[in-house]
């Protein structure tokens, strides 16, 4: 199978085409737009934490789940 030119361009990026968005008013604005917010870092440090401690055990393991167990957990006070 053989993948065109035009379909490379469109989901590859090159060196240089992407930039880092560093503008608070435009960070939030994509999130509004969006409605997708990046995880609280203490969220995120567990959630990346405990996939590496259970991925050999169980190798289907969704972040998803892991972030509702966090927050399950941090509501019950454990965390």
């Amino acid at each position: 199978m053989t993948v065109t030119t035009d379909r490379l361009d469109r989901y590859t990026f090159q060196p240089g085409q992407l930039k880092p968005v560093t503008d608070r008013q435009e960070l939030e604005a994509a999130y509004e737009r969006t409605g997708v917010r990046p995880l609280q870092d203490d969220e995120q440090a567990w959630i990346a934490e405990q996939w590496r401690l259970r991925y050999d055990t169980d190798p289907d393991l969704s972040t998803f789940a892991l972030s509702d167990e966090y927050r399950r957990l941090k509501a019950q006070g454990k965390l």
